[in-house]
């Protein structure tokens, strides 16, 4: 697999040839030309950020030097929020950073428009994830905003599956290039059979929680208080570790020996959680070198750019259900993790199998530039299980899917 992927280099991705020309997008260009286009590029990027400070500084300007008209039609609030949507809407490409504890939060944009596409190869849709809000289970994603009061949080019912761009569309924040046809279709254990793990009393997989404290709205709230400590408990009942268990307990039942780790590695401090879940699952692998694969379940953290919470949600059997997002670590941050096309192939296959069961209870899958401790066993997944926008019971109610899907999937590795 090697050979499919494939790092942008540069020149070097180019086949720059010194005092030759090389076929670039069906036009001869020299090297000279090129970087002459690079550095307009740049000048051409240049001059539209300082064209926004200057103009945002104008009208900041404007409106507090008493120009009553300016300040009657234009809101600073809404010029803020424009350009901070700007910002977010902007794919600045892979970024080469190091593993980190951020809380995981997503800014999104008020936009509410659709996108459809029957062309999934050539199809490129925008890096908006509210884009594909959708009415087709009635009044699921209703929201009256009369019911807020003030001082007070909206949290949104959204869908943030994107089922339109096909099951082989994926968010990728890195260089790579997947072949996600080959990945959702291949043999994860190469023989182009299924072992059957119930066979073996030993444990086979391992459930952790590196953010064990991340918990979830009320069931049935529609705000919530804006306090600065928002969906956070160390109470294994009510936070992210009962999911982990409703998942554990499906797969023990069907014949998949579990291991469910409850220690919560951010309950003393958040930052270097994963380091503390590294070692966790490094003791696990050496008193159970049987595992072959680790989960690590989460729930994220969704805000739009205004400030509201968002609340992903489908509905599985006539009720709410939290929608899923696998997220895939990978090497191009150059930390090692020689298995993570395996571990993006088994995602895809988790997130076909869970969306064949339930429409849009899966978000696209999202490959990260960063290992998040998953080249450590053979196989591992990260699952976002809701988020804070959810309630523990809409979790709940995806995990039990998550564990049904899981016991044919493990079988396979």
């Amino acid at each position: 697999m090697k050979e499919r992927q494939s790092r942008l280099k540069g020149a070097e991705e180019q086949k720059r040839i010194e005092g030759k020309r090389v076929n670039f997008y069906d036009y001869e260009y020299s090297d000279n030309r090129r970087n002459i286009l690079k550095k307009w590029y740049v000048v051409y990027m240049t001059t539209t950020l300082l064209t926004v400070v200057v103009v945002t500084m104008l009208l900041v300007f404007g409106i507090g030097s008493g120009n009553k008209a300016l300040a009657e039609n234009i809101s600073l609030k809404k010029i803020a929020e424009s350009i901070s949507d700007f910002f977010v809407s902007i794919d600045f490409g892979s970024r080469h950073e190091k593993a980190t504890d951020d809380g995981g939060f997503i800014a999104i944009t008020d936009s509410s428009e659709s996108g459809t596409s029957t062309d999934e190869e050539s199809h490129k849709p925008n890096n908006n994830p509210s884009t594909d809000v959708g009415a087709e289970f009635g009044g699921l994603y209703d929201y009256d905003y009369s019911v807020v009061p003030d001082g007070y949080t909206p949290i949104i019912p959204m869908d943030l599956s994107l089922s339109s761009y096909g099951e082989r569309y994926i968010n990728n924040s890195t260089g790579y290039s997947p072949d996600i046809y080959y990945l959702l279709n291949k043999k994860l254990n190469g023989n182009g059979g299924y072992e059957f793990l119930s066979v073996s009393s030993k444990p086979q997989v391992l459930i952790v929680h590196t953010h064990g404290t991340e918990a979830y709205s009320k069931d049935g709230a529609l705000y919530c208080e804006d306090d600065g400590d928002y969906a956070r408990t160390s109470d294994t009942q009510k936070n992210v570790v009962a999911v982990g268990k409703t998942i554990a307990d499906i797969l023990n039942k069907n014949g998949i020996p579990t291991v469910h780790c409850t220690i919560m590695h951010d309950s003393v401090q958040y930052k270097d959680s994963y380091a503390r879940a590294e070692e966790t699952i490094k003791n696990y692998l050496e008193e159970y070198p049987t595992i072959k694969l680790v989960i690590d379940v989460h729930r994220d953290s969704i805000i739009k750019s205004s400030g509201e919470i968002v609340r992903p949600v489908a509905e599985l059997d006539g009720e709410a259900a939290a929608q899923i997002m696998c997220v895939v670590g990978s090497d191009w941050a150059g930390d090692d993790c020689p298995d993570w096309e395996n571990n993006l192939s088994l995602a895809l296959k988790l997130r076909s199998s869970l969306n064949s069961q339930c429409e849009n209870i899966c978000r696209p899958v999202f490959l990260k530039p960063n290992t998040y401790n998953q080249e450590l066993a053979p196989f591992s997944l990260l699952l976002e299980v809701g988020a804070s926008g959810n309630s523990l019971e809409e979790a709940q109610r995806s995990a039990e899917l998550i564990g049904k899907s899981l016991v044919t999937l493990v079988q396979e590795i």
